[in-house]
């Protein structure tokens, strides 16, 4: 299993750093997301998950995503589950 860590503050600039690794793993195998430091999550790195998230359930490869307290708040506020996101009774 492949591990990453998400920086505090998930801007654009952060979302375009963290793609092309995030899109080789998840293509890969396996890939579990460290986002326990998240402070600030913005919309381009919240399309950027949900992205890997339908990208790891095409592949049939797990993604799982630790979340800190705010990401969850800021998805529940976007309208999305972070059970789902974050693979919290997903098949892996």
């Amino acid at each position: 299993m492949r591990h990453m860590t998400l920086p505090s503050r998930c801007d654009r600039p952060a979302a375009i750093t963290f793609h092309p690794e995030l899109r080789n793993y998840l293509l890969k195998g396996p890939v579990e997301i460290d986002g326990t430091d998240v402070s600030q999550l913005g919309q381009a790195m919240l399309q950027l998950l949900l992205s890997a998230r339908q990208t790891a359930t095409r592949t049939g490869h797990s993604l799982t995503i630790i979340m800190s307290e705010k990401m969850r708040t800021t998805l529940a506020g976007a309208g999305a589950d972070p059970d789902t996101l974050s693979g919290i009774g997903m098949p892996s």
